[in-house]
């Protein structure tokens, strides 16, 4: 629910609240007002009543008016007693409501019952008509509410929502600023001006990180060269030692790996960088094809079966170099993590390329399986823990689909295009 509505409900709602228990209780006191209006005006009508009894002859009274009832008392004098009473009118065929007030009383030694009684119909009438005002006064202020809601949406909450917007579309890695503009409102401006200042520190210090990669990837390149060189002509010296040997062998494998991060890093700097903007039509089963006959000694050297269900005439307009190390790396990684006599899978269709491998029957986490240097075996192999996040960057910048999922004991790696 966005918050502009949650607080507008919580008004609305009280104020609906308030209403609909003020306007029964209006009702109820506003009746108890009129019935003591109408009895005290009784009160009155009794004294005219027996000033009247003292002025007629004995038995000789008679009320003009047939809500006034003079009845011969029993002697007891009661004091004025007041209650509401439903009749039925036959000349207007309804039962109207009345206030009654009965009392006896003795007037020249002679006792009397009297009983006046007034309608109540216009009372109710005003009461209702007052009920009614108060109902489209509730029902008025309520779409007001809802109206004045609707409009502060629009004119107040519309820069925040703009702002959400644009964070939502700013991305770290592109060159873009976020610049959110200055706004009346005096909180969304301190927001907005937050944000530009925190993605612009953030953008400064992205820029740095990468160049900082690249440029070491690229001053690392020299000493790494130098150093296989130099591992080279110590390997051609004699005599060598079993000892030195190993240590040599270390030293080279240690080198290789230096090697393959360096260039792996430098690749990623290179897509961020946006260096590989060329594309064209590429044959994907032939590109798979050219990396499996590659590969294909060392899947023979550990027994490894491939399953191959690869269609022909897939194209794809794309750049080729990213193409091939997408496919390359999902192959290699297939193949280093397999178990001996394993079983890979691979298959190619118009719209997805899936490769599965046998595995050690534990699904890897899919939270980290995409991110840098998140290696998640522990069998020794020599991966750098770069190879799927270049497979994600990749499929990112072409608009690919890649997921990961772990059914009957096989990893499966499936790219949507």
């Amino acid at each position: 629910m966005k918050l502009a509505n949650h607080i507008a409900i919580r008004y609305i709602g009280f104020t609906i609240v308030i209403l609909l228990c003020f306007i029964p209780l209006t009702y109820f006191v506003l009746r108890a007002v009129m019935n003591g209006n109408m009895d005290e005006s009784m009160r009155f009508q009794r004294r005219h009543i027996e000033e009247s009894l003292r002025t007629v002859p004995s038995g000789s009274f008679i009320s003009p008016d047939n809500d006034i009832s003079v009845r011969q008392g029993d002697g007891t004098l009661t004091s004025n007693r007041f209650f509401t009473v439903n009749q039925y009118v036959a000349d207007d065929n309804e039962i109207v409501p009345y206030r009654v007030m009965e009392f006896g009383t003795i007037v020249n030694g002679r006792s009397y019952f009297v009983r006046i009684r007034r309608s109540m119909v216009e009372n109710d009438d005003i009461l209702r008509a007052i009920a009614g005002i108060q109902l489209l006064i509730l029902i008025l202020l309520f779409s007001s509410l809802l109206a004045i809601n609707k409009n502060l949406n629009k004119k107040i909450w519309n820069p925040f929502y703009k702002t959400l917007e644009s964070l939502r579309k700013f991305r770290i890695d592109k060159d873009k600023p976020l610049n959110l503009p200055e706004v009346p409102i005096t909180e969304l401006d301190n927001l907005n001006k937050s944000l530009n200042a925190l993605t612009g520190h953030n953008k400064e210090i992205f820029q740095a990180q990468k160049e900082f990669t690249e440029n070491a990837s690229h001053e690392l390149q020299t000493p790494l060269a130098l150093m296989r060189s130099d591992l080279d002509m110590l390997w051609q010296t004699s005599p060598i030692t079993e000892e030195q040997a190993k240590l040599l062998q270390n030293l080279t494998e240690t080198n290789s790996r230096m090697s393959g991060l360096n260039k792996s890093l430098l690749f990623l700097a290179k897509i961020d960088n946006n260096q590989f903007p060329g594309t064209e039509e590429i044959e994907l089963d032939n590109i798979i094809e050219n990396i499996l006959e590659r590969l294909e000694p060392a899947f023979a050297q550990r027994d490894i079966q491939i399953v191959k269900n690869i269609s022909s005439g897939i194209r794809e307009k794309a750049n080729k170099t990213l193409i091939e190390t997408l496919f390359s790396n999902l192959i290699t990684n297939a193949l280093r993590y397999t178990p001996q006599n394993g079983t890979v899978n691979i298959v190619l269709s118009a719209t997805s390329f899936e490769i599965s491998n046998s595995g050690d029957g534990k699904a890897l986490d899919k939270e980290k399986l995409f991110k840098r240097f998140m290696k998640q075996s522990n069998s020794g192999k020599s991966g750098n823990g770069l190879g799927l996040e270049i497979c994600k960057r990749i499929c990112d910048l072409n608009v690919y689909g890649i997921r990961y999922d772990f059914t009957d004991s096989m990893h499966r790696f499936t790219i949507d295009f």
